[in-house]
C-alpha cells in the first residue's frame, strides 16, 4: 500500500472516529492494518476499543503499537492511562514515564499531566506541583493543569506532605 494511500486511509478512519462513527472506523482501521502493520493504525485502533469499554483488546492494539515503534509516546500515555482505570497503579507510571521519554508524542503535557494526577492519588503533592509545572510549560493554556495546581496549592495537608 502506498504510504499516500494509507495515510488517506487512516485519515478517513480519524475522521469517522472523531464523529463518533466507531464501526466505521474500526472498519478502516481494521483494513488499513490488514494491509500493512503500522503503529499510528494499532493506535487509533486501540482508542475506537478504549472507547467501546474493551480495555484488554485496547491494551493489546496499544502495545503492537509500541512494539512497532519504540519511540511513539501517544500509546505509551493510553497504556497508563488504561492501567491506571484498572487499578494496577505501579505499571501505569512505568508507561507514563515512557511517553514523557518518547520522541515521538503528538501531546507530551497530556502525559506529564496524568502524572500528576497519579502523584496526587498517591498524596504525593509535590511530585504532583513538578509533573504539572513541566505539563504547563509545554502547554500554557491548559485549564486542567491550571486547576489542579490551584488546588494543590490551596490544599491545607500540601505544606505538612511536602517536607
Amino acid at each position: 500500500m502506498s504510504s499516500n494511500s494509507f495515510s488517506n486511509q487512516l485519515d478517513l478512519a480519524k475522521d469517522f472516529f472523531r464523529t463518533g462513527d466507531m464501526d466505521r472506523a474500526e472498519y478502516h482501521t481494521r483494513s488499513l492494518l490488514e494491509r500493512e502493520e503500522n503503529e499510528e493504525g494499532y493506535f487509533y485502533l486501540g482508542l475506537i476499543q478504549n472507547s467501546q469499554g474493551k480495555w484488554e483488546d485496547a491494551l493489546t492494539s496499544y502495545y503492537k503499537a509500541v512494539t512497532l515503534n519504540h519511540e511513539y509516546g501517544n500509546p505509551c500515555n493510553e497504556i497508563g492511562v488504561l492501567l491506571l482505570r484498572m487499578g494496577k497503579d505501579k505499571e501505569a507510571v512505568y508507561w507514563l514515564k515512557k511517553s514523557v521519554r518518547c520522541t515521538v508524542n503528538d501531546a507530551p503535557h497530556i502525559s506529564f499531566f496524568n502524572l500528576a494526577t497519579l502523584y496526587k492519588l498517591w498524596n504525593r503533592p509535590e511530585r504532583s506541583l513538578q509533573y504539572l509545572h513541566k505539563a504547563m510549560e509545554i502547554k500554557k493554556d491548559f485549564p486542567e493543569a491550571s486547576k489542579m495546581w490551584e488546588e494543590l496549592k490551596t490544599d491545607p495537608n500540601h505544606s505538612a506532605n511536602s517536607n
